[in-house]
């Protein structure tokens, strides 16, 4: 099994390519999907099903190469407004295009011709491998890929592809020729292209007839998503749809949160928001309590040293009253009788008295779901119980939040959506539990149980990231301090089991990137993300991974200047 820090890895680098490539300095690669702008691009290509941490290098940079390829050469909002919608269609025109757009690649860069060259052979052979082509749809459209790049790029010699895809390449030839041999010659100009592009995929839907809709066919291209990777054939415009311009440009600002993308809720009956009181009960709290001033003692890190710190880096001068005697200034109309009665004395004058001030108010989103528990959890309390006392010493503001589920595997929720008939898809399926260890509104001292409470883990369940970082954005926006921080701790994998496996691929995860770019395309909030195993930097434009593995020291309390300094 690939693990997904191996795997974000080689996704980096593909990203890294693709932005080279492309000039496209939003483009990134998550869950094997390509983003602009933290939007997910909607294109039923082959390439995009490709992981990258397991085919070899050459296929990888063929696979980042072609997306550098297509983010350069497409225009997607034309492409979407030009493309059937029918999901047979849709598949086959966005394959020619990814082709039309591979084929533009200048012949004085021979590394990524061959890389090309190093990804489409790949594909070809776990297609077969897979046996996609022993499906009617499955060979169509194996069958159409070597069609088109043959005539638009090169024919790739493989005696056993010549024998799969003989016989229908003969039922097809007659149909589509014309077509075929149109777009080398209009290869430059997508709307033409497009004309011919969508001229075969209507020929080969025609020719599919009712095995385009056998429910084995499609079964087999969902299974193997050699074909339909990252593509939603029940709903193909919704993703990406919130792309501009030539596809790249900033979405435009959401009201609603909760309305970004295809997101959505089953129901919501079952959630709740609570206090630590409710997740454990006092007599536990005051134990938990005397652990954690236990571990904070052994960090000998003082919360006043650290409100130190934040005072400098947080707070700005303010108005605090006035000085009275000064030699100058504003004159003081209360000492004027002391010219009379002292002419030697000129302290007669008074100056404005300013003070560093907070007016800052700071939400910690913690992540308390089971993966968490092997992330060092008590050393995230330690932080967070520290950074609480040494904000209000500093005059500022602070909350300390959590997220996870009521229960395992979606619980009452999953029940719910079976009894009611199980109909896809079926949105969030679990009962979400947000948890307020400390709010703005309460002192530190009076929430030492309450924040100890995070050394319990019992409630550590599942978390849905999304929408948890909603929940604390709102809180905050209600919040009078003029700056307003939100930090996120996490390892910035939302995973509900019962969510994942009754939705598309990347629902909750998807939904996480749109809710984090859409907050900081607002800027009514700063939001920033520390990680304690992993890298979020693809979800957060602020993002910190911080290693508290062994004795946290004032240098671990540098994190709020590096993220918003």
């Amino acid at each position: 099994m690939i693990d997904a820090a191996r795997r974000r890895s080689a996704e980096r680098h593909g990203a890294a390519i693709v932005r080279a490539l492309s000039g496209e300095q939003s483009a990134d690669l998550r869950g094997q999907r390509l983003r602009l702008n933290g939007h997910a691009v909607s294109l039923a290509s082959p390439y995009l099903a490709a992981d990258l941490a397991t085919v070899d290098q050459a296929h990888a940079r063929g696979v980042a190469d072609n997306l550098g390829l297509l983010v350069r050469h497409c225009d997607l909002k034309l492409h979407r407004r030009l493309a059937p919608d029918a999901p047979v269609e849709r598949v086959v025109f966005d394959l020619i295009e990814q082709i039309r757009c591979e084929s533009l690649v200048p012949a004085e860069w021979p590394g990524t011709v061959a890389n090309l060259d190093a990804a489409f052979v790949g594909w070809s052979q776990a297609a077969q491998g897979q046996r996609i082509a022993e499906t009617g749809v499955g060979l169509l459209i194996f069958t159409i890929a070597h069609m088109v790049r043959g005539r638009l790029v090169r024919p790739i010699s493989d005696p056993h592809v010549d024998e799969t895809i003989e016989a229908t390449r003969a039922t097809l030839a007659p149909i589509i020729g014309e077509s075929l041999y149109a777009l080398p010659r209009v290869r430059d100009d997508q709307e033409s292209f497009a004309f011919h592009s969508r001229t075969i995929a209507e020929a080969v839907a025609l020719v599919a007839g009712d095995a385009a809709l056998a429910p084995a066919a499609k079964a087999a291209l969902d299974r193997t998503r050699l074909v339909l990777a990252g593509f939603d054939s029940d709903n193909v415009h919704q993703t990406g749809d919130g792309i501009a311009g030539r596809g790249f440009g900033e979405g435009g600002d959401v009201t609603n949160l909760a309305d970004l993308g295809d997101y959505c809720v089953y129901t919501r009956e079952f959630d709740r928001e609570v206090g630590a009181d409710h997740v454990v009960p006092q007599s536990r709290r005051t134990q938990l309590r005397a652990q954690l001033d236990q571990h904070r003692r052994a960090q000998a890190v003082g919360a006043a040293r650290v409100a130190q710190r934040l005072v400098r880096q947080l707070a700005h001068p303010a108005a605090d009253g006035w000085t009275f005697g000064e030699q100058d200034g504003l004159l003081d109309g209360a000492r004027l009788s002391q010219l009379v009665t002292d002419p030697a004395n000129h302290r007669v004058f008074r100056r404005e008295r300013r003070q560093p001030h907070c007016d800052v108010c700071v939400t910690f989103l913690v992540d308390t779901t089971g993966s968490m528990k092997q992330q060092r959890f008590e050393a995230a309390a330690v932080l967070l119980d520290t950074f609480a006392q040494a904000l209000d010493l500093a005059g500022a503001s602070s909350e300390i939040l959590g997220f996870t589920t009521r229960r395992w595997n979606g619980g009452r929720a999953l029940k719910a959506w079976r009894a009611g008939g199980a109909n896809s898809p079926a949105g969030r399926v679990a009962e979400v539990e947000h948890i307020v260890y400390k709010d703005a509104e309460t002192s530190w001292k009076r929430s030492r149980r309450s924040i100890a409470a995070m050394l319990s883990t019992h409630h550590y369940r599942e978390g849905v990231d999304g929408e948890a970082l909603i929940w604390a954005y709102d809180r905050l926006c209600a919040r009078p301090e003029a700056r307003r921080l939100l930090v996120m701790i996490s390892d910035g994998t939302p995973m509900e089991s019962a969510t994942a496996t009754t939705n598309r691929d990347g629902f909750l995860d998807d939904h996480l990137h749109s809710v984090a770019a859409a907050i900081e395309r607002r800027g009514d909030v700063e939001l920033g993300a520390l990680t304690l195993d992993g890298d979020v930097s693809s979800v957060f434009r602020r993002s910190l991974a911080i290693d508290l593995s062994g004795p946290q020291s004032i240098r671990s309390y540098g994190v709020l200047a590096e993220l918003f300094g």
